[in-house]
């Protein structure tokens, strides 16, 4: 009898043995691409041993290799019958979802393309790097930008090559935009004399000087004293501003005289940053500075001096921000009112005096300045109350206008603003993005002060807008006291409106894996718009949890290409968590 369990044994050794050998053959021929040997030689041997989960696998990976996914999966689903631990296999689920990511590359589609590409690249996996590179050198504009922002995610070397290359060769002025912000994002120091050359050169728009003096400080660790003169005394106005935004970077508090004649400098890009500079490294300008300053002819720069003169205690300051309120420019009233909400406790008297005077009763018409003015007094949390009452006013005065965060005039204070956002091919319907990230970050401010209409408030936000923001979307939410935000949508999962509970499920799934909200999501699926498909299947994929794998994997059998993508990069997303 022990013979023959013996040879029993052996002889299932053997057999084991033969299967991995020839599973090994498969793999050597898809080693060298030649996937079409790989597919005849893995079906040969599961005539052979169709029991075999082995051999199964490697016709998985052969047919998945040669672009067959639709009949890899068909495939997959026959033998999971047969074996089960196929339906919970790491290499066999990773298999079938890259196998529909990099078809989707190769689709003549552009929107195939770009869900593609992120979706390789949210993965976080080596096997996207590839298709990154080929990318950057794609001859599609809104492809290529995509490229370069999901580079500056990775840095390894290849792309950091074909960044380099972009930054000598890109013409088209929105994907050197994203390059610039890319080699800022990486600390390419090689670059350095390159972006000097951007930021000085006379013809370089607004936007990427912006960027480059934004990359090239980030890359400063210190600086020798020849380097800060030649800026410092630079004939190039953006070199001058350089120096300005370089004594911030490095604290060079020392080094301010240098910059004293900025103040009086011909640019006033120039004399904005050089008060910034004075104002963040808590020196107080020259007296003999003051009065020309705050009567700048450039508005931008005078209400910049006199929200200097405010917080370092000059009593002009507070005089000239009420007048610059009551300008005839709305640009300029929204300006102050940032400038006095950003002012902290020397700025709250003055909020508070504009939102309850009757001589400023006009200006509290304008939803801008008084939530500007509110987010001072809440920051101080000085009349809170009556604070969150002008912003929950203000949600509901502007529903029809897009809003966004201005920072462009002057980076100290943000400036609550109608939208200015251009529509982007990488992003459809961007500006929308843009104004419902603007007003959750408003809302959220509600909820954590646990004022008694937040959760209407949030109720009616959810059912006014259709939700179209992706995972970073949530992030807003995601801050100190952040808890009661989170509360607060839980108990809009038993709205009896099923939009509101489908929005709040969105923003739940997007904050992380909470069950009741997964579950609510995929329950909605079959019943909702292709767009609100995509946006629950983001969702899922952020949420990372393994639970909905099962539901991910029945979208890689339906017929529209995009919505399989977002599936496969949400089942390698899950995988990986």
């Amino acid at each position: 009898m022990k013979k023959f369990w013996f040879f029993c044994s052996i002889s299932a050794s053997l057999v084991a043995s033969e299967e991995t050998a020839l599973a090994k053959r498969v793999h050597a021929h898809l080693l060298i691409e030649d996937v079409q040997t790989a597919r005849q030689e893995a079906e040969s041997a599961l005539k052979r041993f169709p029991d075999s989960q082995i051999l199964t696998l490697a016709l998985l990976q052969a047919l998945c290799q040669s672009g067959n996914e639709i009949e890899a999966f068909e495939k997959w689903n026959e033998s999971a019958c047969k074996h089960e631990q196929l339906l919970s296999d790491r290499t066999a689920l990773e298999t079938l979802a890259w196998a529909v990511i990099k078809k989707g590359t190769k689709s003549q589609q552009q929107l195939i393309k770009l869900f593609s590409l992120v979706g390789a690249a949210i993965t976080r996996d080596a096997s996207a790097i590839v298709l990154l590179q080929s990318a950057l050198t794609s001859s599609s504009v809104p492809l290529r930008s995509v490229a370069v922002m999901l580079s500056a995610e990775y840095g390894d070397l290849p792309l950091r090559q074909e960044l380099a290359r972009l930054l000598k060769e890109e013409k088209v002025w929105t994907v050197r935009l994203e390059v610039i912000k890319a080699i800022g994002k990486l600390q390419m120091r090689e670059q350095k004399p390159l972006l000097k050359e951007i930021i000085a050169h006379r013809k370089t728009l607004v936007q990427e000087k912006a960027a480059a003096i934004v990359a090239l400080v980030g890359m400063y660790e210190g600086i020798e004293k020849e380097e800060w003169q030649a800026l410092t005394h630079s004939n190039r106005a953006g070199l001058r501003e350089l120096s300005c935004q370089i004594a911030q970077h490095l604290d060079l508090k020392e080094e301010l005289k240098d910059l004293e004649p900025l103040l009086s400098d011909p640019s006033p890009n120039v004399r904005l940053s050089a008060i910034n500079t004075f104002v963040l490294l808590d020196v107080a300008l020259p007296e003999d500075k003051w009065e020309k300053l705050c009567k700048d002819h450039a508005p931008e720069v005078a209400i910049t001096a006199a929200y200097a003169a405010l917080v370092q205690g000059h009593p002009i300051g507070k005089q000239l921000l009420k007048e610059w309120l009551l300008d005839s420019d709305r640009n300029w009233q929204r300006l102050s009112s940032a400038a006095i909400g950003a002012a902290g406790e020397r700025g709250a008297d003055l909020a508070e005096e504009i939102l309850t005077l009757p001589a400023f009763a006009h200006l509290r018409q304008d939803p801008y300045v008084t939530t500007n003015l509110a987010l001072g007094l809440i920051g101080q949390r000085r009349c809170s109350e009556k604070a969150c009452a002008f912003l929950e006013r203000a949600l509901k005065q502007s529903q029809e206008q897009l809003w966004m965060w201005d920072s462009s005039i002057n980076p100290l204070f943000r400036t609550l603003s109608p939208s200015l956002v251009s529509h982007t091919p990488e992003t459809p319907n961007y500006p929308s993005v843009v104004d419902q990230l603007t007003r959750l970050e408003i809302l959220s401010v509600l909820c954590i002060l646990q004022y008694h209409q937040a959760l209407s408030a949030m109720k009616e936000f959810l059912q006014s807008h259709s939700w179209g923001v992706t995972g970073s979307a949530a992030m807003t939410l995601v801050t100190e006291g952040d808890e009661e935000s989170i509360a607060l949508i839980r108990q809009l999962l038993k709205d009896p409106e099923e939009k509101v509970r489908i929005q709040a499920a969105l923003l739940l799934a997007l904050m992380g894996s909470d069950p009741e909200a997964l579950k609510t999501l995929q329950e909605a699926y079959p019943k909702v718009e292709r767009e609100m498909k995509i946006r629950i299947l983001e969702a899922l994929a952020n949420s990372g949890d393994m639970t909905t794998i099962p539901f991910l994997l029945s979208i890689l059998n339906e017929p529209f290409q995009a919505l399989r993508v977002i599936a496969a990069s949400a089942i390698i997303q899950c995988l990986s968590k």
